[in-house]
């Protein structure tokens, strides 16, 4: 039974823990799913207890970074009895959000972005007279994102009223790299004093709750920008008796990996990079081959493309892999770096598409729209792990900037098309109604059309061959486009406008991308189904 808030705050301190080990508990036997978030969670048990029992949130605010650590926060806050259905339909987002709580006070997903609106409420807090705590949690992982110095840099440059506290675990996904970590307190010290901030404590031990409380009551006692440094400790997966879910031999990521290396093993200008997602994408089964070809340069995803483009430049080939709702984050990098100087990365957009349970925040379904527009950028989608890595090999030979997108689980398997021609391939012969499907929408395709109608596999987004497109546009009098993407600026939005360009008017147009919308936390196929526009 998790005790009520506003009951145990009134508790004599050495009662608290007793809220920290119900709050575990009641987590462990809540759920089993998402394992790493799990562990993340309970590592910081004792510190969001110390925090809710000093604050007076929800009025004071207090947020989190990324939101892997927000388990025992949902718990305290009033979601202890809905927890069962924690990242399932209907039930508790596996982030903060805030539409479902009034003690989330910033929606997050993302990482590092915690502090700059942490600085960014105290702005407003001053320009409106407000008087209250404000407390963003950033763990050492986020630490590692640009944002986080731009916060840092603002807030001390003012003056902001906020209380970060440094949660170091030693932990991203794998073991933290960079700097800040292997200098420890002294370096995180080192950089937040010369940005204007006060350094009120380091060395806290995370999981000595009256130190916790002590060293917060000294933070949240001064004013201005401070940092409190807590060590903790997040418990292996293994000791909770869970296990992350591992990529099968058909998935995917798994085939990508296979592919890379193979490549690599013959063209030694292949190196590859990721943003702290290795085992996410699968670059860690790589990286046992070719250790000094795989680059981690933690959660920072500009900087990521920015430095491939000047590996391409300096005459190495590239290989970024980053989740492509996190690809966002780096558009001007690819724009500016990548494809107005011609080089030759190829990022690869791992979870393209729904992705299910982690829901709105994650789901990789803007990449078409936003890299479609970008001059110079060849656009793959292989239905398949052969198709994976023909992309690969006519990326590594078109020699420009290049983009391939693919789903999160398992490749199905297709029969053989019947020929590829202006590099489509043809699965199925008709006349009358044409399907062009975009990766993984073959499989909706080919469910809708019927033995007489044609179903193409455009292979790419962009180029897309005007001749085969001619073709059909004399053949067929309706066209259905699938994409696993936002049907806005989509493959089939542009299909419609090479039509209309090219006089064919009489063409029906059906578009089976997304409709404008967030799609929240469910099973994949059940998004995809709620979501594609018919």
């Amino acid at each position: 039974m998790i005790p009520l808030l506003h009951d145990w705050r009134q508790w004599p301190l050495d009662r608290w823990h007793e809220v920290a080990e119900a709050a575990k508990a009641h987590i462990r036997a809540s759920t089993h799913d998402k394992a790493g978030h799990i562990a993340s969670s309970l590592g910081v048990a004792e510190l969001t207890v110390a925090l809710h029992g000093l604050l007076k949130t929800p009025e004071d605010l207090l947020l989190w970074d990324v939101g892997h650590q927000a388990y025992v926060h949902k718990v305290l806050t009033g979601r202890a009895e809905a927890f069962t259905s924690n990242r399932q339909p209907g039930g508790p987002s596996g982030f903060p959000r805030r539409s479902e709580s009034p003690y989330d006070a910033w929606g997050v997903g993302h990482s590092s972005t915690a502090l700059s609106a942490a600085v960014g409420f105290a702005r407003a807090d001053v320009a409106l007279g407000r008087s209250r705590h404000r407390v963003a949690v950033v763990g050492d992982g986020a630490m590692t994102g640009g944002m986080v110095f731009e916060a840092l840099n603002d807030g001390g440059g003012w003056g902001a009223d906020v209380l970060l506290v440094i949660n170091d675990n030693g932990m991203a996904i794998e073991e933290n790299v960079g700097a800040l970590h292997r200098g420890g307190p002294d370096a995180y010290r080192g950089l937040v004093e010369s940005l204007g901030w006060t350094w009120v404590d380091g060395r806290v031990d995370g999981h000595d709750l009256p130190a916790v409380v002590g060293a917060l009551e000294r933070a949240l006692a001064l004013r201005g920008p401070r940092v409190l440094h807590v060590r903790t400790r997040r418990p292996s997966v293994a000791s909770l008796g869970l296990e992350e879910s591992a990529p099968g031999p058909e998935h995917f990521q798994t085939h990508f990996a296979a592919a890379l290396a193979s490549l690599a093993a013959s063209d030694p200008r292949i190196h590859a990079l990721t943003a702290a997602m290795a085992p996410g994408c699968s670059l860690d089964t790589v990286r046992e081959q070719f250790p000094d070809r795989v680059h981690d340069v933690g959660i920072a995803e500009p900087h990521c493309l920015t430095a491939a483009a000047a590996m391409a430049a300096a005459g190495l080939r590239p290989v970024v892999n980053l989740y492509s709702t996190f690809s966002q984050r780096a558009l001007d990098q690819w724009i500016h770096d990548v494809a107005l100087q011609k080089l030759p990365v190829i990022l690869c957009l791992d979870r393209a598409g729904m992705v299910g349970e982690d829901g709105a925040t994650h789901h990789g379904v803007f990449d078409l729209a936003m890299f479609r527009a970008v001059p110079h950028t060849a656009i793959w989608a292989p239905r398949d792990g052969q198709a994976l890595r023909e992309a690969l090999e006519e990326a590594l030979a078109y020699g420009g900037p290049s983009i391939i997108r693919y789903p999160k689980g398992k490749a199905p398997r297709y029969p053989e098309p019947l020929q590829r021609r202006g590099g489509m391939d043809w699965m199925q012969s008709g006349t009358g109604t044409a399907h062009f499907a975009l990766g993984s929408a073959l499989n909706q395709a080919l469910a809708a059309a019927t033995p007489s109608e044609s179903v193409v596999d455009l292979r790419r987004a962009k180029p897309i061959d005007p001749n085969s497109l001619h073709y059909f546009a004399r053949n067929h009098h309706t066209w259905h486009v699938w994409e696993d993407a936002q049907a806005i600026n989509g493959v089939g939005q542009a299909l419609g406008t090479w039509l209309l360009e090219n006089g064919y008017n009489h063409i029906a147009l059906r578009r089976h991308g997304y409709r404008d919308q967030f799609v929240d936390h469910a099973p994949r196929e059940s998004q995809i189904e709620s979501a594609k526009r018919n």
